[in-house]
């Protein structure tokens, strides 16, 4: 019988599965390493990280946009009530803050100071911050820091200055008396002279000349 050869389609079929089955069984060699998936690190900062806070700076670019306000009723009234809300935070202001509380109290303040409704009053204000950093360690030395804040703009303007010493107990926190009870920094009791002294000496003072402007 004469032998036939084989025909051209089955070689190639032939030649096709046989690199196929080399490749299958060779893909799963143990000389081939497998990737080894790096370690995720973590993006969280850590608490100590948090803590870390910088006083912003003031400068051509980050002051102050506001308007002048031309009307004094209106603009009296507003600093009436501005004061108010500042004094009533500061006497809520914690007795032992952690760092976070103490970031967002300062952040708040310098906030407060760029957008107030009143341009050359906020930048009055910036002046002063640049002066008297806030006090935001304790409540006494946030609460005495914004009655001597106060004071300072009431000598711009020509009024009496407040008794700092009752700063704490004029603008009551509204506290319960479970919440008093446990903090006796929030009984109401005014400051003696000497305890005002003291924490008004912490205040930090950044410039012997000072001048606020008209």
């Amino acid at each position: 019988m004469k032998f036939k050869p084989l025909s051209r389609p089955f070689i190639l079929a032939l030649t096709t599965t046989f690199i196929l089955f080399y490749f299958l069984t060779n893909s799963a060699s143990p000389d081939i390493p497998l990737p080894v998936e790096k370690p995720r690190t973590s993006s969280a900062k850590t608490t100590s990280q948090h803590s870390q806070f910088q006083l912003p700076s003031f400068n051509d670019d980050n002051l102050p946009f506001m308007p002048k306000m031309q009307n004094e009723t209106l603009k009296a009234a507003l600093g009436n009530s501005a004061w108010h809300l500042l004094h009533t935070i500061l006497a809520r202001y914690p007795d032992e803050p952690t760092e976070n509380e103490r970031s967002h109290l300062t952040n708040y303040i310098y906030s407060f100071a760029h957008v107030y409704p009143c341009g050359d009053c906020a930048r009055h204000f910036i002046k002063l911050l640049e002066k008297y950093p806030p006090q935001v360690n304790s409540r006494k030395n946030a609460a005495l820091w914004g009655c001597m804040i106060h004071n300072k703009v009431n000598d711009r303007l020509g009024k009496p200055n407040y008794d700092c010493k009752t700063i704490l107990e004029d603008y009551d926190c509204g506290c319960g008396s479970d919440e008093k009870a446990s903090d006796d920094t929030l009984i109401g009791n005014t400051l003696i002279d000497a305890e005002l002294e003291e924490h008004l000496s912490t205040i930090k003072l950044e410039s012997e000349e000072f001048d606020i402007g008209g």
